[in-house]
């Protein structure tokens, strides 16, 4: 079935048409007929080919690589002087004890919160497997820059005459076949690139540091001081994988919204894992990286897998910013995507919903600018700067993680055909961009769901939604 005859079907009942869809469709049909008077552009495919990260932020020279040392979640960790994830459980369990998921969200009783906690601990167990987020663990575990079981004889052996252009379509093949939902290659921009790991990432005491460095040298390696990189390795294989989008707007911070996205880390470690090792089968190096080696969002960008929104995170014209972002890093010669433009800068500047609705408001409201609000940011490059400090220490007061930012955005909705045109009259007319805020709300996009919605849907294996893969 088309997806428009997909949609259509959902929004129908035995009387037809909800009154609810009727509105939505009337709404979606007045704005369409609106925007077909004030361009002639084709809506079909509003996308266009952008500059790489580097020239969209307007980088300045002075914009040095980010140490992990200076991330939020290191930093709250010493201001509080224990891990920060330690009052945040000694908060979840508080909120169990009194009905709660998220310190306002409230539900039947402790047992149905503890049903929800065993949902976040089952979402969160092949994150933890894998590497915890992969932050500070470079080369360690199951994220090792070494092989992990590939035939000693395939390994260091590639083909004599590669073809980059038929590599890039197997290693995408392979990497979607291995749960990636988007996949993109960018060419490796050095300043995305972590200039430390902090092996204690997520603690309190003082920074445990590696320098990432660049060398001439066969395969990745490590010393007592340094991780070691070979000059080689030239490209990100970037991976998207979407979160469950109802279980986001189970907030605005509640274990649902944990447990979205640890799958979303858990569905990362395993796809970033086994994709680093079939590349390797090919005779190449690969470096699996989940949150680690580097920054994803704009290694994201130079793959052309979206755009970076006012919230601080890649929003993708698929899932919006409901998503979490993997990479591995190789030497296999590939063919790099192109960034691209859908409208998502020019829509931040107007619409303002995810600001306005954070809880902590560590979200701007105001322009782009080169400073962050905190020394978790790094300075040099034109955005809008999340307070990380600010979002983390609400995640610790809630007991729970926030997606709020995700879940309000126009951009995350779900596959029925209307929102499709939405988005390709975003990226075509932007003279209507102040439009599209009010209308998100008016439609009740974004409005937070009852808990018992992640007992009541039939959901697809990992929470994927089966219409968007």
């Amino acid at each position: 079935m088309p997806d428009y005859e997909k949609g259509i079907s959902r929004a129908k009942s035995k009387k037809g048409l909800s009154r609810r869809d009727f509105i939505k469709l009337a709404g979606l049909s007045a704005a369409a007929g609106t925007a077909a008077s004030l361009s002639t552009a084709s809506v079909a495919a509003p996308t266009i080919q952008a500059a790489e990260a580097e020239a969209i932020y307007h980088c300045k020279d002075s914009l040095a690589r980010f140490a992990v040392k200076d991330f939020a979640f290191k930093k709250v960790s010493e201001e509080m002087g224990e891990p920060w994830m330690k009052p945040w459980l000694i908060n979840m369990l508080k909120n169990t004890k009194g009905s709660k998921i998220g310190s306002q969200v409230p539900v039947k009783s402790p047992a149905e919160a503890r049903a929800h906690i065993a949902l976040w601990v089952a979402s969160s167990t092949w994150n933890r497997l894998s590497g915890p987020y992969g932050d500070g663990l470079e080369n360690q575990g199951f994220l090792s820059w070494k092989s992990l079981g590939v035939p000693p004889m395939l390994l260091g052996n590639p083909d004599p005459n590669p073809d980059p252009a038929d590599l890039t379509k197997k290693v995408k093949q392979i990497a979607r076949f291995v749960g990636a939902n988007l996949v993109g290659i960018a060419r490796l921009n050095r300043k995305w690139v972590y200039d430390e790991a902090c092996r204690n990432a997520y603690m309190q005491d003082a920074p445990q540091t590696k320098k990432i460095v660049f060398q001439e040298a066969p395969s990745p390696d490590e010393t007592d001081t340094e991780l070691i990189i070979p000059e080689s390795v030239k490209y990100a294989v970037v991976t998207v994988m979407d979160l469950n989008r109802l279980a986001t707007q189970v907030g605005p911070a509640s274990l649902d919204t944990s447990s979205a996205t640890n799958m979303g880390y858990a569905r990362m470690g395993i796809t970033d894992i086994a994709l680093a090792e079939a590349i390797r089968a090919m005779g190449y190096n690969a470096i699996p990286s989940k949150n680690g080696v580097g920054l994803s969002v704009p290694l994201a960008i130079d793959a052309g897998l979206g755009q970076l929104g006012r919230n601080g995170l890649l929003v993708t014209e698929k899932y919006g910013p409901a998503i979490r972002i993997g990479k591995v890093l190789t030497d296999m010669p590939l063919v790099a995507d192109r960034p691209v433009d859908f409208g998502v800068t020019k829509f931040c500047e107007t619409c303002k919903k995810c600001a306005a609705g954070c809880p902590p408001k560590a979200i701007s409201m105001g322009e782009r600018t080169y400073d962050p609000p905190s020394t978790t940011g790094n300075p040099g490059a034109l955005k809008w700067y999340a307070d990380g400090r600010k979002c983390l220490r609400y995640w610790v007061e809630a007991g729970a993680s926030c997606a709020s930012c995700q879940a309000v955005c126009p951009y995350t909705k779900g596959s029925f055909w209307g929102h499709s045109v939405m988005r390709s009259i975003i990226g075509s007319v932007s003279p209507l961009d102040f439009l599209w805020e009010p209308l998100d709300t008016l439609f009740g996009y974004g409005a937070k769901r009852n808990p018992d919605i992640i007992w009541q849907r039939k959901f697809a294996p990992f929470g994927i939604d089966p219409t968007k893969v």
